[in-house]
């Protein structure tokens, strides 16, 4: 018999019925010479904090206690809910009858961690072979048994995914820790390996946009009409038609006293626009998020792991957790049968063309997996979740063997007393791949002239505009800037590294989940914004490499060279645990913003503070620095506001927790530092009026700054210009 280790149930019936495992068990399918059985999710963890000492750790976080990084080795335990299905498993590796194990989890670094933690702790003698596929049709689960891998030659997969889960524990467990006791005020601060630079991603946007001063420029339009209709055109200047004042644009406009014009040039060029390329995760979920707004990234993977995995027939796409937006080229012949397949029937079948073009086919741009495609089964009871994914990557995927859709470009130039005016027009002259979308093109039509035709001048005008600030993240656009580390670059750019990202496919949408959950983000409509919570961790938390997506991205870049053999988990996993060690010392030593740090431990049962023992920091201790000179009554308690060495704080800050900081981040932002005048306008007004800030840009203005009391009970700035 030969064993088969699916990563889910609905896997594992699609694999036993097409190989006559028709015997359902408890667990498992049994049948024509195979066991199919699967595991649900990971079955297998690493040990909790408090399993290494359960007297030393249990119950409470202590600073004390930090870095914790296991001494001998790190453990692994069974889920405690999934206890029952993995002794299925164990039991069946340990059957007599087993000839080997094929390990048929999702062909990644999860799903290889999934198996090599099950076969570990289960004890697993047998020889495992794996079995490597993009997707679960009967062609592919032929073809994926008839060449099994060793599993020696997944040595390297496994040892990116044992390294990623080490280090997300290592990093989760001690900053989360030391943050909520540091900083936490109260409330349980979510650190992570991947939270934090994405945080920071949102934070830098909307103090952009809050930073960003409008300028004002000037365009000047003509107006014309020929024998043939009206058109416009806009001034130009060489390749410039943005001018800085009014005073320009008048002295131009003043200048034309012709009420004629004449057409000195004109251009008809041709082009094509191909269809977008294939999806990749990231831009599938990036498409249905701007398209619907019942829908979020996290849900767009829910509903492609659901169609990759099939209705027990085989799966209705491939592999869904991919970067790559090409195919491997050897995919061709399949991917030409799916096509024949999928067109039948459609009103434009006659256009749709098998070709294998490197805008489609290209192995060197695919990592390890290609782009999201149908299969040839085609899907006929869909839920209208599933269905609205399904057709976009089908229509996707059918549009890229259909023609380019082909314009014809009019550009015409206009003379006016040696002024040039320049209009541009676009026609749509054959649709090619846009009837897949059933769009209706807007064509910029021009009236008919030709060169040297007189035009009358019906109006020379100024138009006054501004620029724009940046936009607020969407999660199309965050997706995008996490892929690239915040790079502007379109989604074919290879100067990208390949691996350097803030995560991977397969998490970016937990990741946008859980920011929002634990309250460092917000949304409005669409819109991502940076909360108080957010806003107060990236400027307080001192640790800045855990904000910074460079770092991230070369982490990131880091297992996935493990991934390929060419860079060592040891390595890696050293100067992880030296990270970690020099930044939690780090954070203890930290005393700006809690004076009395090792007053408290945190019970994360409770979720609760309790008094340890009473110690005083270096700020309280520095009286002879500090200054009795009352500022004004603090706004929580009434007590008087002093300036001590750090800031500015109520002598009842150990109850009321008020203070203003020297080297607070808001205002160093704006390259500003708090002083007496400011704090007693603050104190006494609740808001001070402040000058001489600068941008990021450098330019100087003056505002009006509030410090308020927010809704999570953190004090933080409000700024207006």
């Amino acid at each position: 018999m030969k064993l088969i280790l699916a990563e889910k149930p609905s896997v594992a019936k699609t694999i036993a019925s097409f190989l006559g495992a028709k015997t359902r068990h408890d667990g498992y399918f049994e049948g024509n010479g195979y066991i199919v059985t699967y595991a649900v999710g990971h079955l297998v963890g690493l040990y909790d904090m408090k399993d290494y000492d359960k007297d030393k750790y249990s119950g409470s976080w202590k600073l004390s206690n930090f870095p914790f990084i296991p001494q001998d080795k790190f453990k692994f335990k069974v889920d405690s809910s999934k206890k029952k299905q993995f002794d299925i498993v164990k039991k069946l590796l340990h059957r007599d009858d087993i000839e080997y194990v094929i390990n048929a989890t999702d062909n990644d670094r999860e799903g290889e961690l999934i198996s090599f933690l099950i076969f570990l702790l289960a004890k697993n003698k047998k020889p495992v072979k794996r079995i490597l596929v993009n997707e679960w049709t009967p062609e592919d689960i032929t073809r994926g048994i008839n060449n099994l891998k060793d599993d020696i030659d997944m040595r390297n997969l496994q040892a990116a995914g044992y390294t990623r889960l080490i280090t997300d524990w290592l990093i989760g467990i001690n900053f989360t820790s030391v943050a909520t006791l540091k900083y936490g005020n109260g409330k349980l601060l979510n650190i992570g390996r991947v939270i934090l630079p994405t945080v920071k991603l949102v934070y830098d946007r909307d103090m952009e946009i809050l930073n960003f001063v409008p300028k004002t420029y000037y365009e000047i339009e003509g107006n014309f009409k020929s024998k043939n209709g009206e058109y416009k055109g806009k001034y130009i200047k060489g390749k410039e038609s943005k001018f800085d004042n009014i005073e320009e644009v008048n002295k131009v406009i003043n200048s034309i006293n012709s009420n004629e014009g004449k057409i000195i040039d004109k251009k008809v060029t041709n082009s094509k626009e191909y269809a977008p390329k294939l999806f990749s995760l990231t831009s599938l979920q990036g498409y249905i998020t701007s398209k619907y707004s019942n829908f979020t990234s996290d849900k767009v993977l829910n509903v492609c792991q659901s169609l990759y995995e099939g209705s027990g027939k085989g799966g209705y796409i491939t592999y869904p957790r991919t970067d790559s937006i090409y195919l491997e080229e050897s995919l061709a012949s399949k991917v030409s049968q799916t096509l024949d397949k999928l067109k039948v029937g459609l009103e434009y079948e006659n256009k749709i063309k098998f070709t294998k073009t490197k805008r489609v086919f290209d192995s060197s741009k695919v990592d390890s997996h290609s782009a999201i495609i149908p299969t040839y089964i085609i899907p006929t009871k869909l839920t209208p979740d599933e269905q609205i994914v399904y057709n976009a990557i089908k229509d996707r995927f059918i549009s890229n063997f259909m023609p380019p859709a082909e314009y014809e470009n009019t550009e015409i130039k206009t003379d006016v007393d040696s002024n040039i005016f320049l209009t541009k027009g676009k026609v749509l002259k054959s649709k090619g791949y846009l009837e897949v979308y059933k769009k209706e093109e807007k064509n910029d039509l021009l009236p008919s002239v030709n060169v040297n035709d007189i035009v009358e001048v019906l109006e020379i005008k100024p138009l006054t505009k501004q620029t724009t600030p940046p936009k607020p993240y969407t999660e199309d656009t965050l997706l995008k800037a996490m892929k690239n580390c915040g790079k502007n670059v379109p989604d074919d750019d290879t100067t990208v590294l390949s691996g350097y990202s803030i995560g991977t496919s397969a998490t970016r949408a937990d990741v946008l989940k859980k920011i929002s959950q634990v309250g460092y983000v917000g949304k409005k409509g669409k819109s991502y914004f940076i909360t108080d919570l957010g806003k107060n961790l990236v400027e307080i938390f001192p640790v800045k490499e855990l904000f910074d997506v460079d770092y991230t991205g070369k982490l990131e870049k880091s297992l996935s060279d493990i991934q390929k053999g060419q860079f060592t988990r040891k390595e890696y996993l050293n100067n992880i645990m030296t990270f970690i060690f020099n930044s939690v010392e780090l954070i203890k030593r930290d005393t700006p913003k809690n004076i009395s740090t090792e007053n408290y431990i945190y019970n994360p049962k409770t979720k609760k503070f309790s008094k340890e023992s009473a110690t005083t920091s270096k700020s309280s201790k520095s009286k002879n620095k500090d200054s009795n000179e009352s500022l004004g009554k603090c706004p929580i308690c009434q007590g008087d506001v002093v300036e001590i060495e750090k800031g500015f704080i109520c002598k009842n800050y150990k109850e009321c927790k008020f203070g203003i900081w020297k080297n607070d981040k808001f205002l160093e932002y704006y390259k500003k530092k708090p002083n007496k005048t400011m704090v007693k306008s603050i104190l006494k007004n609740g808001s001070a009026k402040v000058k001489s800030l600068t941008s990021k840009q450098g330019n100087k203005f003056d505002a009006t700054l509030t410090y308020s009391k927010k809704e999570n009970g953190y004090f933080a700035w409000d700024i207006e210009i």
